[in-house]
């Protein structure tokens, strides 16, 4: 290990610095595969709770935000953030424990520690022991290569340091897991009843942790049953040509190396007319070969009406095949905690439509259609409109230029006006924003 920490990566390297500065004091551990450069994801042990707090000032500070919270995990905070244009997550402890169940007094492990240098600060080699066969026991339940390499130490000498047997043989019967540990230290593969037996050694003796413990199970289920929205949806809106293709693909190409670190998937979908319901489909393909006509036709016709109730209706069957839509195809993603980028959205029936800006109706279903978590109103000049080639929506991996049918100009500003009086309504409540497509 002393040999290759020196390749642990640059963003951890500045963090390890700040917290240095601030003179914390701090101890790596599970770490291996960070000094080996394999890994992005930090374990960072800190000796007092004003330490642990202050951490997570500094790192709020450089722009890192909450994954988790100790609402989710006693003990322990999650950060993410760049640095560098890279994504690193830090974990933040103040005790040695794994579901609030803790494993190891943190004092003594403090004390034995090893520095590698001015930063790098590991446990020494009975409390690396004692921390690998805590996390299989308490998370992980499985007994990987690097863990036997750890435990083989047990019987034989390591760099001429003899293993110090009666220090592990106090820490697993102070923290009550003496059973679970040999058992780990045994077997290459823990069956539940093993792990079970182990907790319930340990909880049986620790009430106020199995109390934590019950209500954490609790949660899960609500969690599950939770119709509160995860992930990230963008919405990209604004009349053809204005680059909601190209840019909705872009998006997710420089996402991709965070939500990969994340573990999360991303996806792309087509928001405009592209029927889901049933019987939307069959009126949609009747009118298949008049459709481009009649819309066109219908967006340029200045009604007058004050009141036109064949519109109003139509919004609201419109309205219902984009909830369904909603329901259908994204919603299920959001809940998965996956980022959606939609290429145009509800909004864009604003534009579309002159009479959405009279319609009683449609006012009110631009006030309950779901929000996106961020809305992108794209602009770019008619004449570098009609000079762009145009983008095949059906082709997620590549981009395949089709020859753009230009639109006539007077149809191309009554599409665009709308949206910007969308946005200028809504600009005090932060959910849209301007980008100019170059």
């Amino acid at each position: 290990m002393t040999a290759t920490y020196r390749q642990t990566p640059p963003g951890i390297m500045a963090m390890l610095d700040l917290f240095t500065r601030q003179h914390l004091s701090y101890l790596l551990f599970k770490c291996d595969h960070i000094f080996e450069g394999q890994n992005k994801n930090l374990d960072i042990l800190f000796q007092t709770k004003e330490d642990y707090q202050k951490a997570a000032i500094i790192l709020e500070q450089q722009g890192f935000v909450v994954r988790l919270s100790e609402k989710i995990e006693k003990y322990k905070t999650m950060y993410c953030g760049l640095i560098d244009k890279t994504m690193y997550s830090i974990h933040l402890h103040r005790e040695i424990a794994w579901h609030g169940m803790v494993a190891l007094d943190k004092q003594p492990v403090f004390g034995h520690a090893q520095h590698l240098n001015h930063y790098i600060i590991i446990p020494n080699i009975e409390d690396s022991i004692l921390i690998h066969a805590a996390h299989v026991l308490f998370e992980n339940f499985k007994v990987k290569e690097r863990e036997k390499n750890y435990f083989l130490k047990l019987n034989e000498p390591s760099e001429g340091h003899l293993i110090n047997h009666k220090y592990i043989d106090w820490q697993i019967r102070k923290n009550h897991w003496e059973k679970g540990f040999w058992k780990v230290i045994k077997s290459e593969q823990l069956s539940k009843i093993e792990i079970g037996w182990a907790w319930i050694n340990k909880l049986i003796r620790e009430p106020e942790t199995a109390f934590y413990l019950f209500k954490k199970a609790l949660r899960i289920p609500l969690r599950k049953l939770s119709f509160k929205r995860q992930g990230c949806l963008i919405a990209l809106i604004g009349i053809n040509g204005s680059g909601k293709s190209t840019l909705s693909r872009k998006v997710l190409e420089m996402y991709l190396p965070c939500t990969r670190h994340l573990g999360k998937e991303q996806y792309y979908y087509y928001y405009g007319w592209n029927p889901r319901f049933f019987l939307t489909k069959i009126g949609s393909s009747l009118l298949q070969k008049k459709k481009k006509s009649v819309f066109q036709e219908t967006a340029l016709q200045q009604n007058t009406k004050k009141f036109d109730i064949f519109q109003e209706l139509l919004f609201m069957y419109i309205t219902m095949e984009y909830f369904y839509r909603y329901w259908i195809d994204i919603r299920p993603k959001l809940r998965q905690n996956s980022v959606v980028v939609t290429d145009r959205y509800f909004y864009d029936l604003y534009g579309q439509y002159p009479y959405a800006q009279k319609s009683v109706l449609f006012s009110i279903f631009m006030k309950i259609f779901p929000k996106p978590d961020f809305t992108y109103l794209l602009i770019a000049p008619l004449a570098q409109i009609a000079s762009r080639e145009k983008t095949d929506r059906n082709k997620q991996d590549t981009i395949v230029n089709l020859k753009r049918k230009v639109l006539p100009q007077e149809y191309l500003i009554q599409l665009q006006c709308p949206l910007h009086a969308l946005l200028q309504m809504n600009r005090t409540k932060n959910t849209l924003a301007v980008r100019r497509f170059h």
